[in-house]
């Protein structure tokens, strides 16, 4: 398998209509170091991630695997893999079985948690109980790089706290790319940060110094 040392998306345009989306974006995403994406709801993250993803097509897009151009990320093997904002999983499928298919490296190693949840189906567990395995799903797969969209979404603090080291952990085997309304935590994790703004990405030198000078968080 060939290890891709990095992940490089730039001169994406994204547009619905004559409403631009996403333009002038630069992001570079290293093996083994998290990468942050802050912004303000609707100012297109989500359409980032599935463009780099591969399965969202802009305009234009240049996304680029150690310089090599790949069109659809998400067909090669053991490249990505990418947690969308929404459910990932069907409400009936066991959580055992999602982690066999997906070949995620969870089993009765993980602990307690592992043994209670492991034979509910997805539709029986609850809001953040589900995100958090959904994302250790992603978190786990044998994998380069991930793509976690929200994955913070709906958990109570105790299992942010733990997905972030669990996160942490992981990225001395993979490249990891979030995007979270959670900015201190994704900080907390963050190796590098971008704040999408008017369609551009920024790389910040100085995060929260910059949020606030861009209005993101209060001063």
């Amino acid at each position: 398998m060939k290890l891709f040392k990095s992940l490089e998306a730039d001169s994406i345009e994204l547009a619905y209509g004559e409403r631009k989306i996403l333009q002038s974006i630069y992001l570079k995403m290293p093996l083994g170091e998290v990468t942050a994406i802050l912004g303000r709801n609707g100012c297109g993250k989500s359409s980032l991630l599935q463009i780099i993803f591969g399965t969202l097509k802009p305009v234009f897009k240049s996304v680029r695997w150690d310089r090599r151009f790949v069109e659809f990320p998400y067909r090669e093997h053991h490249l990505v893999r990418y947690l969308p904002q929404h459910p990932l999983t069907p409400p009936s499928l066991r959580v055992q079985e999602a982690f066999k298919w997906y070949d995620s490296g969870v089993d009765d190693s993980f602990g307690e948690r592992w043994q209670v949840v492991k034979s509910k189906r997805f539709g029986e567990l609850s809001g953040g109980e589900r995100r958090f395995w959904e994302t250790l799903l992603i978190l786990f797969s044998p994998v380069q790089y991930v793509l976690l969209d929200e994955p913070f979404s709906h958990l109570s603090p105790m299992y942010v706290e733990q997905l972030k080291w669990l996160i942490t952990s992981q990225k001395a085997q993979k490249g990891i790319l979030i995007t979270d309304h959670l900015y201190r935590d994704v900080l907390d994790i963050a190796d590098q940060t971008y704040f999408l703004q008017n369609g551009t990405t920024y790389l910040l030198t100085n995060p929260l110094r910059d949020l606030m000078d861009r209005g993101y968080i209060p001063e």
